[in-house]
Order: C-alpha cells, then structure tokens, then sequence
C-alpha cells in the first residue's frame, strides 16, 4: 500500500483492543468520518472510480526499441516496448529527446521478451498557478491541487549514460533545467 495510507492504517490499528492482540479483529470506525470510509475502501465494501478524462488517454501505442539496463553496457540487444502515441510528442515539454531516453526504432532482430517492462520516467508539467479544493474519494477530506498534466516516458541504457543511475540523474537534470514548474518520477525495470 502508498506510504500516503500509512497514517489511516495505523489509525486503524489504534482501534483494536490492546487485549485483543496483534491478529485481534479491527473494530469499525465511527460512521461519518473520513477513517470509515477509507476503512470501507480497504475492506472492499465501496468502489471508488478515478476515470480519466479523453484527454488523458493513451491513444494507440507505438513500439519502440529500449536497451535495457540489466544487459552489459557493450551488448547491442535491443528489447522491443511501447508508448503511448499521447505521450510520444511530448519529450521537449520536459526538456528531453528520444536520443536522450534511449528510444530506437524497433528493428527485425530486436528481442521482444514475455513479461520485460522497461525503466519509466513519469514527468508532470504544473500548469496551474493557483491552487484549487479537491475532495478525496477515499476519506471525503478536502485538499489543495494545482491543474498538471503527466506523461510516462520509457527509457533504456544510451552510450554516454549505460546504467540505471547515470540515465535517472541525467533525465532528472534535464527536466529541472525546462522551463516552467516540473517533476519526474521513475519506475525501474522488470524483467
């Protein structure tokens, strides 16, 4: 679960008897307040939907090459991934490029391997200046957010930047450095 849950969880556990024991059944919470209804969340009782707006839908997917970080920085194997055709457009909004993610052209002989998912960049571009009050789904508790826009960008291993970490700290220069205010987040590889 989101380390962002952790304080409703431990709220919840703060709820059992200490006589009960750690495995002792978890009281329900007071009707009405936000740890009920994540509580009702977490225990499957309600559906909470979060549906995209069309705007944010990925489109058709493009495939690409990616050479993956776990391979020796000599190997030439290219695994074949995609991305989505949204997303595809948008590298210099982050001040980055296909050369700079290590995105090729798929060619014939690359490999496609059952169950590979490539090193992601997820960057998000504020375009909002004030903040707004949301509502939390799941607690009901209101918050601040500022309008923004994301993009999921694979990446793979490139000449000048052949590991994992090299390739992060210069995709992460390279978003600080565009204009506007921006962030990146990464998700590692799997094989």
């Amino acid at each position: 679960m989101a380390r962002r849950f952790n304080n409703l969880d431990a709220a919840l556990r703060y709820l059992r008897p200490p006589a009960s024991g750690a495995d002792g059944i978890i009281p329900d919470a007071p009707l009405g307040t936000p740890l009920r209804k994540y509580q009702d969340w977490k225990a499957g009782k309600v559906d909470i939907d979060y549906p995209r707006s069309a705007s944010s839908n990925p489109g058709t997917f493009e495939r690409i090459g990616i050479k993956p970080f776990a391979l020796p920085a000599a190997s030439p194997i290219e695994y074949v991934t995609v991305i989505s055709a949204r997303a595809q457009g948008q590298y210099a909004l982050f001040g980055l490029s296909v050369a700079e993610l290590g995105i090729e052209i798929p060619d014939a002989d690359d490999f496609i391997a059952k169950g590979y998912r490539p090193a992601k960049a997820s960057c998000r571009n504020i375009t909002g200046t004030t903040a707004v009050t949301a509502t939390s789904k799941l607690t009901g508790v209101p918050y601040k957010a500022k309008s923004d826009v994301g993009y999921s960008f694979p990446f793979g291993r490139t000449a000048g930047n052949p590991t994992y970490s090299e390739q992060k700290a210069a995709i992460i220069a390279a978003v600080a450095a565009a204009a506007g205010t921006k962030s990146v987040s990464f998700t590692p590889e799997k094989f």
